[in-house]
């Protein structure tokens, strides 16, 4: 029986094959013509097209050039293969027939499990948790933190002294609309590779459990402060209070697998199915 998990895999590269569909088809070329970030000859690159393919947001103006300058080099070579005839090949065609038929079935998957509801209560979750304990164990030393991240050292520093004064929680509540406020996260559990900016991930390897570090400056001259709520030993199996949306997801995700093979065994039984002796 197939792997549910497996199959949500197929979508990477047939996503690839997507991607050029939109380009090539979701606007007119007198429509592109009119607001455009590049263009290769008679091809047009949109703001709106270049956020289907990343989530540009974040991105800044040297990342974004980045992803520009890639889709010119892609869009030099397809118009190339194009010219030499390449998609008019036997070999092209049988990889984008392959392609169109995963594509459509890594959609559909995506479809059924987007659509799966999985009911449950928190007596589940915790039978789920103690009969697979196993799977919650982090080979490395994990630490759950508290960090937020400023762009000035002031407010870094007022936010400290809330946090010290009352609690992280009352501290993150009073600055949440500030301005200067860059990041902010609360309980999270993660190994020490995870944490960032370095300079957090240093001071955290030297904090007591509970305790706030002085505000740290990173090398991207913003200010940070980190709370070391508990730290765990290398396979240490971690409590379920702390990875409770971790054992939520597993649950959830096993859920939905289970339920998708049924659907696929009932598929299996509603078809007309044969298979000849090979040999």
């Amino acid at each position: 029986m197939m792997n549910f998990q497996k199959l949500l895999k197929l979508k990477t590269d047939k996503l690839l094959l997507l991607s050029l569909i939109i380009l090539l088809t979701s606007c007119s070329k007198e429509e592109k013509q009119k607001s455009y970030l590049a263009k290769v000859n008679d091809s047009y690159l949109t703001r709106e097209e270049l956020a289907s393919l990343v989530d540009t947001s974040d991105l800044d103006a040297s990342e974004k050039n980045a992803l520009i300058k890639d889709w010119i080099y892609n869009e030099i070579l397809f118009q190339k293969a194009l010219e030499d005839g390449i998609t008019d090949e036997d070999e092209f065609n049988n990889i984008v027939q392959s392609s169109y038929k995963k594509l459509a079935i890594a959609l559909l998957i995506k479809k059924i499990y987007d659509e799966t509801n999985v009911e449950f209560k928190t007596s589940d979750l915790m039978n789920y948790y103690e009969k697979n304990k196993n799977y919650f164990v982090h080979p490395y030393e994990t630490y759950l933190i508290n960090h937020a991240r400023f762009k000035d050292e002031v407010t870094a520093i007022k936010f400290r002294d809330v946090a010290i004064e009352s609690d992280w929680e009352k501290a993150t509540g009073f600055f949440k609309n500030n301005n200067s406020l860059l990041f902010s996260e609360t309980g999270n559990l993660k190994e020490m590779n995870e944490i960032y900016p370095v300079e957090v991930a240093e001071a955290v390897k030297y904090l007591l459990p509970d305790e706030i570090s002085i505000v740290i400056r990173d090398k991207q001259m913003t200010y940070n402060v980190v709370q070391l709520k508990q730290k765990f030993s290398a396979f240490e199996i971690l409590p379920f209070e702390i990875i409770k949306k971790d054992v939520e997801k597993r649950f959830i995700d096993e859920q939905k697998s289970k339920q998708f093979e049924n659907f696929l065994k009932d598929l299996y039984s509603k078809s007309e199915i044969v298979i000849k002796e090979r040999y």
